[in-house]
């Protein structure tokens, strides 16, 4: 019975590391692509802080969606002048609780509603930096 406990352990163990090693990996990939997405905008004399306080017009926002439909992507949504991010994350105002499957943490199922606000609020200005 102990060499069972020993191999589900190692198992387990196992499976930690590959999340650890993939998490590490995913990590690297972000890190590179906001270096490559600095030298790119460096180049164009630009920050990350000065695309961020980019503002377009009607017309930028509907050549970038034709753009996009041209070459057969999805049409960004766009809100007074500023890109809608909530359809990439799935942070929806009250969908997010309810889309927990049951083997999330009862702590993050019960949540009330202004938690799961803070939730979010503090997750955007958390990825703030990473948004163009």
């Amino acid at each position: 019975m102990a060499e069972t406990n020993d191999r589900d352990t190692e198992a387990y163990l196992a499976r930690i590391r590959r999340t650890i090693a993939e998490s590490n990996r995913l990590v690297e990939q972000a890190g590179l692509r906001m270096a490559e997405t600095d030298r790119l905008l460096e180049s164009q004399g630009l920050t990350r802080e000065q695309v961020m306080g980019f503002r377009f017009t009607a017309a930028q926002r509907e050549a970038v969606n034709e753009e996009l439909r041209h070459r057969g992507l999805e049409p960004l949504a766009w809100d007074d002048g500023s890109l809608d991010v909530s359809r990439f994350g799935g942070w929806e105002a009250g969908s997010a609780r309810s889309s927990l499957p049951a083997s999330q943490p009862p702590s993050l199922q019960d949540s009330s509603d202004s938690e799961l606000a803070e939730r979010q609020r503090k997750f955007g200005l958390m990825m703030k930096p990473f948004q163009i």
